[in-house]
């Protein structure tokens, strides 16, 4: 307990700094909706004179951005996967690493605890910050939604909307996890986070808008919950969910056994 109230105080800055700004861009982004919905037919007539692989690569083809939902999916939802993936990424992988390579590794372990209560003192911080990332982002956006709509929307659909980022960023915290098992300098841990987060989305930009390439989504968790994709099949795709499901149970399971017989420097 000790260990996980020591990792809530240390994260807690960069919580708050990431919620902050998560929570500033979604109002950014759906305060302009009203004016949007406004204006749907004319946006609608721009938005056909876009390139075809431009409106691939964002869903924006089978998507109705006069309804909120639509909208929020193509603006909001961007921000939501893609930084909340990176400050997911970021914490899990930096959250055992930073100990080698603050030096305080040594304090740790002259601890009377096992390397397996200090990982899941690390774990149950990654997730409950990650969590309570994802519920304040939950209902900061209901808010805004019964703020700004124009007419009735799904809250099935909401919800789903909601619980799929949450996934998302409990599978890149769960890599980030394992990588900070073999990375002891913060320094090369946070190049390597953002890299990968950006290279995996990238790829699902890249598996959307060519055919050749279209097999590619399944090696990308941006595709797995893209919102064309939840907004049109109104479910997570039962593949996709046993993909995350087992990247994050074997990610963990990997941290736990590598971590226990790693020579660790001290």
């Amino acid at each position: 307990m000790i260990i996980f109230l020591r990792e809530l105080a240390k994260n807690r800055k960069s919580f708050i700094i990431w919620t902050v700004v998560m929570v500033l861009l979604n109002l950014m982004m759906m305060s302009v909706y009203p004016t949007y919905a406004d204006n749907a037919k004319k946006m609608q007539e721009m938005l056909e004179n876009y390139p075809e692989g431009f409106v691939k690569a964002f869903g924006m083809g089978n998507l109705d951005l006069s309804q909120i939902l639509h909208y929020f999916g193509v603006e909001a939802y961007l921000f939501i996967t893609l930084l909340g993936s990176i400050y997911a990424m970021l914490l899990g992988s930096s959250i055992l690493s930073k100990e080698e390579s603050e030096k305080t590794i040594e304090f740790l372990l002259a601890k009377p605890v096992t390397r397996n209560t200090i990982v899941t003192a690390k774990g149950l911080c990654a997730l409950f910050y990650i969590a309570l990332f994802n519920a304040i982002l939950v209902a900061v956006d209901y808010m805004l939604f019964e703020m700004f709509k124009k007419g009735d929307y799904s809250m099935n659909l909401f919800l789903l909307l909601s619980a799929a980022p949450f996934l998302l960023h409990m599978t890149f915290a769960a890599i980030g996890f394992v990588i900070s098992v073999f990375i002891v300098k913060a320094k090369s841990v946070y190049p390597l986070s953002i890299g990968v987060v950006l290279g995996l989305y990238f790829l699902s930009i890249a598996s959307a808008v060519s055919d050749k390439l279209e097999n590619l989504k399944y090696l990308t968790p941006f595709e797995y919950v893209s919102a064309s994709r939840l907004l049109t099949k109104e479910r997570i795709e039962p593949v996709y969910l046993v993909i995350m499901l087992c990247v994050i149970t074997l990610s963990v399971a990997a941290t736990y056994v590598i971590y226990n017989k790693k020579n660790i420097s001290v």
